[in-house]
């Protein structure tokens, strides 16, 4: 369940469904741009269109870090939706991004949804993109493309959660494909390129498919690129995943392991949403602690 550094030459448009390059009629858009202005982060220029809005930011410690909530009041994804989510930070600005409620997927017959972001961070900038969880429901489809494109001194993480939806017969994994793709690049030099697949049905016990969940439902990944990620914050957060997991309602598997960049890569497996965002979130707060004296997470959800 590692994450995959490919070469730079693998990270190439041709591997991408036409849409990433060409969108258009978007179902949702939304630009930030955020700055500091006497310790404090701020939006300096938002703007969007379609079903995608933004909270006015919240100041949740001393730190000065803006914190945003994305709301889309759409009702949910379907077929042939495109959405596109573009972040920049200026030197040294601090964000906490997150969404009002789950990524909820609809049927998208012969077709799927899609949902880009595109992040470009400055010097000491820092940015926590922690979403809620991606439901696809029966006959569901959905790619999400993450770029990232950030100075050597920036901090980047992230995190994906995947819970499976209902279905009449109460059957799970009854979605089509769920596709998550990261192409991460620090000070111009490609580091990452994390493609994870997750296509149930025949395809989930073949000995050449992607990812194995064995009898666990749910997925949880987290990204983080930081100069100062070394084996001594590895092995912190596999303390922190261990702690988190022995604590859980329901059992949990999970491997954490260092990428290009430096960067740190974290897989949970598990059987209940909540257990795995415990751990995710635990690992961002021991991270938000060592390295900026932050305190917990406290996501007010609006």
């Amino acid at each position: 369940m590692s994450t995959l550094a490919l070469p730079a030459e693998l990270i190439d448009s041709a591997s991408l469904p036409p849409r990433l390059w060409d969108l258009r009629d978007l179902r949702g858009q939304l630009g930030l741009d955020v700055a500091v202005q006497d310790s404090r982060s701020y939006v300096r220029r938002q703007s969007h269109s379609g079903f995608l809005r933004v909270i006015r930011p919240h100041y949740l410690d001393g730190s000065g870090q803006a914190f945003l909530t994305m709301i889309n009041p759409g009702g949910g994804y379907f077929g042939g939706d495109d959405y596109r989510i573009d972040v920049h930070l200026d030197e040294d600005a601090s964000l906490l991004l997150t969404d009002q409620s789950a990524t909820t997927v609809y049927k998208t017959p012969g077709d799927y949804c899609l949902q880009e972001v595109n992040v470009s961070l400055g010097a000491g900038a820092v940015l926590e993109y922690l979403p809620s969880q991606v439901i696809p429901f029966r006959d569901a489809t959905y790619h999400q493309h993450l770029r990232v494109s950030m100075d050597p001194t920036a901090t980047f993480l992230s995190t994906e959660i995947i819970t499976p939806g209902w279905s009449p017969d109460r059957g799970l994994f009854e979605y089509d494909e769920v596709r998550l793709r990261s192409a991460i690049s620090v000070g111009g030099r490609p580091v990452l390129l994390d493609n994870l697949l997750v296509r149930p049905g025949s395809h989930s016990h073949e000995a050449d498919s992607l990812l194995f969940l064995e009898d666990m439902t749910h997925l949880g990944t987290l990204t983080a690129i930081d100069a100062r990620i070394d084996d001594e914050v590895l092995a912190l957060v596999r303390q922190v995943l261990a702690e988190r997991a022995a604590a859980a309602s329901q059992p949990l598997r999970f491997a954490a392991t260092c990428t290009g960049g430096p960067g740190l890569s974290v897989r949970v497996i598990g059987t209940h949403t909540d257990d795995i965002t415990a751990c995710l979130h635990g690992v961002a707060d021991a991270l938000r602690a060592r390295w900026r004296g932050q305190g917990p997470l406290q996501l007010r959800k609006q």
